[in-house]
């Protein structure tokens, strides 16, 4: 599945993330593998998750955030706005019914570059 990066070596890409599946149904539920896009495995080995929901004319919008954070981790340019410092990767997934993980769409890359910003 596609996954929106924000990462602290490289510009902000569109990227596939791993999942796992729960069974061999295509409409099983999918397991993002976040860790083998986000650096600093070494420095910090687990990943922070959210989820966030932009409404936007009526439509709601939800996301699953993952992302390390961690003070000896580099500087991420893309997320240290407004006199705040963000150290580390963080990669955006499109939430689907049922919290489940979907593909990102043309317009969702727009609306996770404005969520990320704020």
């Amino acid at each position: 599945l596609r996954c929106r990066l924000y990462s602290t070596s490289a510009k902000l890409r569109q990227v596939a993330i791993p999942t796992r599946c729960a069974n061999s149904s295509r409409k099983a539920q999918r397991f993002p593998v976040p860790e083998s896009v986000l650096q600093g495995a070494c420095l910090q080995p687990y990943v922070h998750n959210c989820q966030v929901t932009v409404h936007e004319a009526g439509h709601a919008y939800r996301f699953c955030i993952f992302f390390k954070r961690h003070r000896h981790l580099p500087l991420n340019p893309a997320l240290s706005v407004g006199g705040s410092l963000f150290r580390g990767d963080a990669a955006v997934m499109r939430l689907g019914e049922g919290s489940r993980v979907v593909n990102m769409r043309g317009r969702d890359v727009a609306i996770a570059d404005f969520m990320m910003a704020q």
